[in-house]
């Protein structure tokens, strides 16, 4: 840390949410912003100067420059891995973007890497910017789950199909809506949280049943529509829809168990807890006809506001001062890519995917995409095309 006490900070990636990440690290109190990095020249030259920090297009000279405590990477999907690595073998404290990789092999090297130079500097901190679990909703969903307030659990259904994104989203950024740029579509990109909250609440399922439509409501190559049945031990089967072309679209997650169901929707929880055990009642009722009684309760946190990246930002910062593992190591989010390649390979295969799966398997059927690819972005005038990027957390 500098002289100042505060923890020296650079930005790898200056797009929407490069921006976004310096507006909310200027206002804290234990951090100071030092230098920024993006691939054009002109770019960066503009912000260093609005900022007032110093610019490279160049990472690697950014983080030899020796004033680094800390980088945020926020670049295209593959880049990620390439920057964290070089940040992680300098020792500089590293918290990445999501998804944490394209791929699961991608993260298990970066995973490797970071478990290795904890040997030469066991403070190092790797985050991973997975805001959902800072909210107080999902904190207690995963309260009710991890207490067995539902009993043994039966059944959850996810549908997700409110990232509507219009064709313009995907025409100003080049690397958007390619296998060889992004990697992935709304799994990889928009429904990377959910699959981190999936994940977080109920584990890996042992095998995923997957459909995925590519390019069936935009002009890109990747899944735009995906259906997935996954299958867990002990019973438990879960289904996922996501979409970024419905509007409007869906938000709602069902989590049922034997002692009841839980339904979350509109920042609402509508809680069904019953007077026993469904499964017994199964077993022992007289009446033909007979249903298990309940009561109802709901919460709801209409009062929450922002998406928490802010809390992402700030705990990793604290991470480093306190010496202290953060509220979100990036390790983890290897399980959400299990779960997104799981599904477009077993789309790509049209059959059963089971888990854990052999990333070099998924590797080349990634690399055969991009190989045989014969995408080419349209032609489009983006000059009058609105981005803020605070729009896509409404």
């Amino acid at each position: 840390m500098g002289a100042n006490g505060k923890v020296k900070v650079g930005i790898i990636g200056m797009g929407n949410m490069g921006k976004l990440y310096f507006e909310q690290l200027s206002h804290m109190e234990h951090c100071q912003v030092v230098s920024i990095w993006s691939q054009k020249e002109e770019k960066v030259k503009m912000l260093a100067a609005e900022y007032g920090v110093q610019g490279f297009t160049d990472y690697i000279a950014m983080l030899d420059a020796g004033n680094l405590d800390a980088v945020i990477v926020a670049t295209p999907h593959y880049q990620h891995t390439t920057v964290t690595v070089e940040a992680l073998r300098r020792n500089i404290h590293v918290l990445v973007e999501k998804p944490v990789a394209a791929h699961v092999n991608d993260s298990e090297r970066m995973n490797a890497v970071y478990e290795e130079q904890k040997k030469l500097a066991p403070d190092l901190v790797f985050a991973a910017i997975y805001q959902q679990r800072t909210l107080p909703q999902w904190q207690y969903i995963r309260q009710q789950v991890q207490d067995g307030k539902l009993g043994r659990l039966m059944r959850f259904s996810w549908i997700t199909t409110n990232w509507f994104r219009p064709q313009a989203y995907f025409n100003v950024g080049n690397w958007r809506g390619t296998w060889k740029g992004e990697g992935g579509g709304v799994l990889l990109n928009q429904c990377a949280h959910n699959l981190d909250m999936m994940w977080w609440l109920f584990g890996l399922p042992q095998a995923i049943t997957s459909t995925a439509a590519f390019g069936k409501y935009h002009d890109i190559e990747v899944e735009d529509e995906v259906h997935a049945m996954l299958e867990y031990n002990g019973g438990l089967m879960g289904s996922f829809i996501a979409s970024t072309s419905e509007a409007p679209g869906t938000d709602r997650l069902e989590i049922v168990g034997e002692y009841g169901k839980l339904v979350y929707e509109h920042k609402k929880v509508t809680l069904y807890h019953n007077k026993e055990s469904a499964l017994e009642y199964i077993q022992h009722a007289k009446q033909a006809f007979g249903m298990v009684k309940h009561d109802v309760a709901e919460i709801s946190w209409a009062d929450v506001t922002g998406p928490g990246h802010e809390h992402i930002l700030n705990d990793f910062v604290q991470a480093i001062i306190d010496k202290r593992q953060p509220m979100v190591p990036a390790a983890e989010g290897l399980n959400s890519l299990m779960l997104i390649n799981g599904m477009v390979l077993s789309s790509l295969r049209e059959s059963k995917v089971r888990l854990p799966f052999d990333g070099n398997e998924y590797d080349r059927e990634l690399q055969k995409l991009i190989a045989n690819s014969t995408y080419r972005k349209p032609e489009a005038n983006h000059d009058h095309v609105t981005v803020d990027v605070k729009d896509s957390f409404r």
